[in-house]
């Protein structure tokens, strides 16, 4: 064989191990972020799960909203009150994210 090929099969193995060491070392660094992306699954799962359960039984959720509302009503107008303004910011980002992105 040509020694200009032999090098470059050599060359080529080489950069072959270089990418296979690469891939190990990102593999180990995303650890941390793959097991936060795996609790935010777990945590969207269960919410899906509980969304179809309430929409399932709209009648024991009524009750439980009624029965909480004439026990702890304060405590009802103060959650009533921080989901308004989360709902608000959330909608308020949403928005400037969405003209941001569209101007770039």
């Amino acid at each position: 064989m040509d020694a200009k090929l032999v090098e470059l099969y050599v060359q080529r193995g080489r950069l072959h191990e270089r990418i296979v060491a690469q891939r190990a070392q990102l593999a180990r660094e995303l650890v941390p972020l793959h097991d936060a992306l795996d609790k935010v699954d777990r945590a969207r799962a269960l919410l899906h799960l509980v969304r179809v359960w309430m929409m399932a039984h709209p009648g024991v959720v009524a009750v439980a909203g009624v029965t909480l509302a004439i026990w702890r009503p304060r405590t009802l107008l103060r959650s009533a009150r921080w989901g308004f303004f989360a709902w608000r910011n959330w909608r308020r980002w949403r928005d400037l994210l969405h003209i941001g992105l569209s101007a770039l």
